[in-house]
């Protein structure tokens, strides 16, 4: 079990409930998780807890010329998949007429979803626009068509599982409740970015007194 939570983290891996069930509970006992730690440290990475502990993860200890690029090109790809990705998760709200963005853990099913977006108008244009975006970009323009290629998507990029490859039902991963964690992180930033433009903004306006 070792060997494969290592190699799972080192793959870039989220390791949850959903998606790694027995791997979840391996590194739910502090005995593996330390033995994990330890391993990780002399590759300068450090196993990560997401916020609620419903995914851990392997993130870098230290930033340097020999990971660099790799680190890039992980930011690149979460930033390319963020936009795309929000605007699924607010179909998904205002399809099923949630008050709450999917997280893990959750449960989509693909024929509930398909009878909440087909009679309306609006959610099957909001569909099309989604699949005009690079991430989910597909030529299908039936809807049911459009659905089914969205979820393929995601579970590709480990956003979902299918527990059962015959059902239409998929889970949640722990690797959706990391990119709200990324989002919120997002929004600390530019909330502080936007202080700190108020804060100059008043001493310009006092030097012109």
């Amino acid at each position: 079990m070792f060997k494969r939570v290592v190699e799972a983290l080192l793959r870039g891996e989220f390791i949850c409930p959903t998606a790694y069930a027995d791997e979840y509970g391996y590194l739910r006992h502090q005995e593996n998780f330390q033995k994990v730690s330890d391993y990780l440290a002399p590759l300068d990475r450090a196993l990560c807890t997401l916020d609620g502990g419903e995914a851990f993860y392997a993130g870098y200890a230290v930033i340097d010329e020999t990971n660099r690029s790799q680190i890039r090109e992980a930011f690149s790809e979460i930033r390319s998949q963020l936009r795309p990705v929000v605007e699924w998760m607010d179909l998904v709200m205002t399809a099923l007429g949630s008050d709450r963005p999917v997280r893990a853990r959750d449960e989509i099913r693909l024929h509930q979803m398909l009878r909440a977006i087909e009679p309306e108008p609006s959610l099957c244009e909001q569909m099309a626009r989604l699949t005009q975006m690079p991430f989910f970009r597909t030529a299908k323009t039936n809807v049911a068509e459009q659905l089914l290629w969205v979820l393929q998507k995601l579970e590709q990029s480990g956003y979902l599982v299918k527990p059962n490859p015959q059902s239409s039902t998929y889970l949640v991963t722990g690797k959706m409740d990391y990119l709200h964690q990324v989002i919120a992180f997002l929004n600390d930033a530019e909330e502080l970015e936007l202080d700190q433009a108020d804060e100059d903004s008043g001493e310009q306006a006092e030097l012109f007194e």
